[in-house]
């Protein structure tokens, strides 16, 4: 299946900031699920598939601990496991500072790598139940 002109990926990915590449991966499915549901035949999913599904999910990840794993990810060397455990107990403030150009660009990526293989292998099962 296709992506509508309507689905904008962009204001996708900020609003699933803290979805793990599987949740993704998830959201493109079912967002898939629902367009067939809504036309057995249909060939399209729509913004409103995507937004239908994203209404009823919830990441995985919490602010604190994608702030840990930044953390981590800018010097490994200096991070334990108990700086993780309490990144819980951060202000609210310091959480606030993942919210930014690169975490979008990065979901940005995995929710387009997750749209792209999703809808290519898609296409294919389709390319192949028609030929059968």
């Amino acid at each position: 299946m296709k992506v509508d002109n309507d689905v904008d990926l962009r204001q996708i990915a900020e609003d699933t900031e803290l979805f793990t590449g599987v949740e993704l991966k998830g959201l493109c499915r079912e967002a898939g699920i629902v367009a067939l549901r809504e036309d057995i035949s249909a060939t399209m999913v729509c913004n409103r598939h995507f937004q239908t599904v994203r209404k009823s999910l919830k990441p995985a990840l919490t602010i604190e601990e994608a702030n840990a794993y930044s953390s981590f990810m800018k010097n490994p060397s200096l991070i334990s496991s108990d700086s993780i455990k309490s990144s819980g107990r951060e202000s609210s403030e310091h959480n606030k500072s993942f919210v930014g150009p690169v975490s979008i660009g990065l979901i940005s990526f995995f929710l387009l790598d997750g749209a792209k293989y999703f809808f290519m292998h898609t296409s294919r099962l389709q390319d192949e139940l028609a030929t059968t």
